[in-house]
């Protein structure tokens, strides 16, 4: 891992980090669930991965970038040998108090509102994001020994996602494009569960802030991908389950609180209708 703490005009520190196929596990483990504690962009320059967001489940080949955003749980299901990877980790308050800022949330805003999440490059086209990514990791690593190090890692940082944007954002156009009206109406369901699944289970919540009845939108969504607005508000609040209950040792009590359940009980009940094991033999499975 290549790390580098930037000062920043208020003379606080933000990280940035890189991980590569070596130790990108201490990151991301390998086998459960798991939530990102910061946004990250992951370059496959060789090899593949399978990993699950939430409900989708993507396939990321050689020459492709995925985005990963910290509120989704994930999984990597399985990766291949000759994987070579890069995955650039930063904090959010990088981008609000370093230069340029005011343009770059714009920027970074389009980019979380995003419809596709893994794009497919040209040999070329990921070459020159590998070696901007390389070319930040030497002055994270060296940032004491460089003078306006702070400045060089900024603007390294600004081309990387600038250049990320630009790919993305004419795929993004199409993507939405090519989409159905009832297309876009899940689309939009599933990116306020995103948002809010933490916070209520209500379908009718859903329903209000479309301003649709829940007749139509239970219709609509189910018709376009197979599943009730409730099995997809369950899908997330049980990924999370298993994210917490797989990293951390968050009493279940708390976590059954934290998950906007009556008691431990009724989370208890509602885990092992998915797992068909208590949320105590789950969390048995990993070492903490």
């Amino acid at each position: 891992m290549i790390q580098g703490d930037i000062a920043a005009a208020n003379a606080s520190f933000i990280h940035v980090q890189i991980y590569d196929q070596q130790n990108i596990f201490d990151q991301a483990n390998f086998g459960h669930p798991y939530r990102p504690t910061r946004s990250s962009f992951l370059f496959v320059k060789k090899g593949r991965l399978r990993v699950r967001e939430q409900i989708n489940e993507f396939e990321i080949i050689e020459n492709s970038i995925f985005l990963i955003d910290v509120k989704y749980v994930y999984e990597i299901i399985e990766i291949t040998p000759d994987a070579e990877l890069r995955l650039l980790s930063y904090d959010r308050n990088f981008l609000e108090t370093s230069s340029f800022k005011l343009h770059r949330l714009k920027v970074y805003r389009d980019l979380k509102t995003q419809l596709q999440r893994n794009f497919h490059l040209t040999q070329s086209e990921i070459d020159i994001f590998w070696t901007n990514v390389e070319s930040l990791g030497y002055y994270l690593k060296n940032f004491n020994d460089v003078e306006y190090g702070q400045y060089i890692i900024e603007n390294y940082f600004n081309i990387i996602l600038y250049h990320l944007v630009s790919v993305a954002t004419p795929r993004n156009e199409e993507s939405i494009n090519q989409m159905t009206s009832q297309q876009k109406i899940t689309y939009k369901f599933v990116m306020l569960v995103s948002d809010h699944y933490l916070e209520t289970k209500s379908v009718q919540f859903y329903a209000d802030s479309l301003q649709l009845s829940i007749r139509h939108l239970s219709s609509v969504v189910k018709e376009t991908s197979g599943k009730t607005p409730n099995e997809i508000i369950n899908e997330f609040i049980f990924n999370e389950a298993k994210a917490q209950l797989s990293t951390t040792t968050i009493p279940i009590k708390q976590l059954a609180s934290k998950l906007n359940f009556s008691d431990q009980y009724a989370f208890a009940h509602f885990f092992k209708k998915h797992q068909s094991i208590s949320p105590t033999q789950y969390r048995g499975m990993f070492k903490l």
